[in-house]
């Protein structure tokens, strides 16, 4: 049909208008909408499965009755939608009479997972696979499920050595809306390391660079139940950086890896070889140091703390502890979020380089509040007390991250963080401890093994955030700490009761409060002691050093005397002793339990004088000192450590009580020598101590396998009859070799060790090898 031109362009402007009015119309009710209250929000659910309508509410940030925004309602199907659970998300707003808004949210979820399948493990068993896989049986299928589950297979089997192996995710339709989920699983061979090699190396030796990298071999790769020694992929790619890193601490900005080849061990085919070819270059100079970006500081202030580099033979580890350097003078002051970035500047020619620190400085921030989250038992007070930043402090990161790890040495908490928040006001910032709490009353029974103590049981209460004064909250939250404990064994019986206010009055003023019954079993006699303690201590100068004084009273019974031996037979009976003590320590150990560097300094003076009503007068002096540190990236753990001490009577010619005398011996102070077999011995040959003490000791552990480490040891000691007299004539040395064992998931320490005397100058004692060994469990 033919169509006049002029009438067609009159339709186009009429279709441009309508649509103008269109756009106009929906722009407008949007405004409208948005200003119109929610009435109702339902949901729909269009498949078999109904998921629970407040899991639906929970992902939904409309509220009946807030504003409707169209703009929340699209990000809450989003929200929906991206959970993985459904197929389709879509909604339906409607106007009721009164003016407000009915949204109908309409939910499509996916087919049903009806089982979940593993085919072709043959090395691991299915509940063991079952533990990495996030999928559930009888809810919806995910996709977010479904690959992070494959994900986790894959890198499971990575991590036990079978780097080759393939897992193939596949849903399969079972009918009704039900689907079967099914990974299969190629496991292929379980790839070990036979060799590890280096091409182009000439700064370092093969050894050194095998020892640097994660894929090692291992002697021990053999036996199937170990992971080590094994192919590590994706590990790979660290090793490189880990080469590079040692290279560049020696100037070689120019090294890479150009290569690595695996290739299979041609006698086994479970076996691999690993070859680098490197490229090595030639070491740089730093000929000159200079920072840009600095306003606060001036360069002369900020270039002697780098200024040593110029001149030296490039370190990566050097230069990013000037860097280190440099932010820390910014810190105190409250440069929350000042940065120093390294630019390398090389002169390929002639091997130079100079390094520009560039310093982004930022803005001065002081705290303005501190809040405290997350904490349901710990009081307020007992988190703010440990904190070094204070409101109105400048933001310093440093005070931040001992505030941290003060929080964390409590043992109270799982985690600590620490966000700063912007308050609106510039230069403040309000900062935010957000901690998550842990359990801390434990109820432990368990039971021991020693050449000490024989066999012995214990059993413990312990609550170590314990309050005195707070009944209705179960007594906890406090940061008190109380345990009752009791040991019960063949050689020993003891209860104890220790009570501890680490803030005395709200001062850092700690009091200890200790009643104790302890029976113990010698070769010729038994002492029981029933007594009580008291002290307070305080640190000084620093977190490290802490003085302390103390009190103790206690009654001692010497017992079931040897009835041949005249000697002992006249310390027999009952006698009080009450005891002053003074002391002072320094500990920098990073763990009390397992220590791997740090020091621990302590001396000790005691006094019991008959005036305070003791049976003797007597005094003690003793000094200790150990030095923990690691070498070969921490592979090797070595101490050392020293302890002396006298004890003697107001009158020297007087001799001093058999229960306070010395005795050296056993697993836990002289190894290759019986428990409390060093001492001077009297007539019948039984050891009866003695009044002065000298023991050192040096140990270097190595790890054999996870839990397993090795110890090799030395120890020296010698007791005499007199306070301060030493005569190396003496000495007696024991070495030997131990074990030491801490069986994963269980608090079950294990100390082994076979020593030999190897200067003895007991003479009652026969050389020998000797078995010393130390063993619990607790439940």
């Amino acid at each position: 049909m033919f169509q006049n031109p002029g009438q067609g362009v009159d339709f186009s402007r009429r279709g441009n208008f309508l649509a103008l009015v269109f756009c106009t119309l929906v722009f407008f009710t949007g405004i409208m909408l948005s200003g119109a209250e929610i009435g109702s929000i339902k949901f729909e659910q269009t498949n078999q499965y109904k998921f629970p309508e407040q899991m639906l509410r929970f992902n939904v940030q409309e509220k009946v009755g807030d504003k409707f925004d169209k703009k929340v309602l699209n990000e809450d199907i989003k929200r929906l939608y991206s959970s993985g659970y459904f197929s389709d998300v879509v909604s339906e707003t409607s106007t009721s009479p009164d003016g407000k808004i009915n949204i109908v949210i309409k939910v499509s979820a996916k087919p049903r997972i009806n089982k979940i399948i593993l085919k072709g493990n043959k090395k691991f068993k299915d509940n063991e696979l079952m533990k990495l896989i996030t999928l559930v049986p009888d809810v919806p299928l995910s996709d977010k499920r479904l690959k992070d589950s494959a994900t986790a297979l894959r890198n499971f089997y990575a991590q036990k050595g079978y780097s080759e192996a393939k897992i193939y995710p596949k849903v399969v339709n079972v009918g009704k809306g039900d689907v079967n989920v099914v990974f299969t699983i190629n496991e292929h061979l379980r790839l070990k390391i036979n060799d590890v090699t280096f091409e182009g190396n000439t700064v370092f030796s093969n050894w050194d660079l095998r020892h640097s990298i994660a894929n090692q071999h291992s002697y021990l790769s053999w036996l199937s139940v170990l992971d080590i020694g094994l192919l590590n992929k994706p590990e790979l790619e660290n090793d490189k950086l880990r080469l590079r890193e040692m290279y560049w601490n020696k100037g070689y900005l120019d090294f890479k890896v150009e290569k690595v080849t695996i290739t299979a061990d041609k006698e086994d085919p479970e076996y691999v070889n690993i070859n680098f070819k490197l490229f090595e270059g030639k070491p740089y100079t730093i000929t000159k140091v200079f920072i840009t970006g600095n306003k606060h500081f001036t360069e002369a202030q900020l270039l002697p703390l780098v200024e040593g580099l110029s001149g030296t033979v490039y370190s990566q580890t050097q230069v990013n502890m000037g860097r280190d350097e440099l932010e820390n003078m910014y810190h105190p002051l409250g440069y929350a979020n000042v940065m120093c970035r390294v630019i390398r500047i090389p002169d390929y020619k002639t091997h130079t380089v100079e390094v520009e620190f560039r310093m982004f400085e930022g803005r001065i921030y002081h705290v303005r509040d501190i809040k405290i989250t997350g904490n349901k038992v710990t009081k307020e007070y007992v988190i703010r007390r440990e904190l070094v930043i204070q409101p109105d402090d400048p933001l310093d990161k440093n005070r931040i991250e001992a505030s941290k790890a003060r929080l964390m040495g409590m043992g109270y908490f799982d985690n600590v963080e620490a966000v700063s928040v912007n308050t609106g006001t510039t230069g403040e910032k309000d900062l935010n401890f957000r901690v998550k709490e842990k359990r801390t009353a434990y109820f432990k029974i368990g039971a021991g093994f020693s050449d000490t103590d024989s066999l012995v049981g214990m059993v413990e209460l312990n609550q170590s955030n314990f309050d005195l004064f707070d009944p209705e909250n179960y007594f906890q939250g406090g940061g008190q700490r109380l345990r009752l404990q009791g040991f019960f064994g063949l050689t020993r019986m003891d209860a104890n009761i220790d009570f501890t206010e680490p803030w005395l009055f709200g001062m850092p003023l700690r009091l200890d409060v200790n009643g104790y019954i302890n029976n113990v079993v010698y070769d010729d006699w038994s002492e029981r002691r029933i007594g009580a303690h008291i002290g307070l201590s305080k640190q000084i100068f620093d977190d490290f050093t802490t003085i302390g004084a103390g009190y103790r009273f206690e009654q001692v019974r010497v017992h079931n005397v040897d009835d041949d031996d005249p000697y002992l037979q006249q310390y027999k009976g009952n006698e009080y002793v009450s005891k002053l003590s003074l002391s002072i320590s320094r500990d920098t150990r990073n763990s009390l339990t397992n220590p791997t560097s740090g020091y621990h300094l302590m001396g000790t003076a005691e006094m019991s004088p008959k005036p305070l009503g003791s049976s003797h007068n007597f005094y003690r002096l003793e000094l200790k000192a150990s030095q923990y540190f690691s070498f070969w990236d921490d592979i090797f753990i070595g101490h050392v450590g020293a302890k002396w001490g006298a004890v003697c009577s107001f009158d020297r010619n007087e001799p001093v009580p058999l229960y306070e005398r010395y005795f050296l011996g056993g697993g836990d102070s002289l190894r290759g020598f019986p428990y409390r077999g060093v001492s001077p011995v009297d007539n019948n040959k039984n050891n009866i101590g003695g009044g002065s003490m000298a023991l050192a000791t040096c140990e270097i552990t190595h790890p054999i396998w996870e839990f397993i480490r090795g110890a090799v040891f030395v120890d020296a000691g010698m007791v005499e009859d007199l306070a301060y007299n030493f005569n190396l004539n003496d000495l007696c040395v024991g070495a030997g070799y131990g074990l030491r064992i801490k069986v994963p998931y269980l608090n079950a320490p294990i100390k082994v060790d076979l020593a030999y005397p190897i200067v003895n100058n007991q003479q009652h004692l026969r050389s020998k090898f000797r078995i010393h060994f130390n063993m619990g469990f607790v439940w």
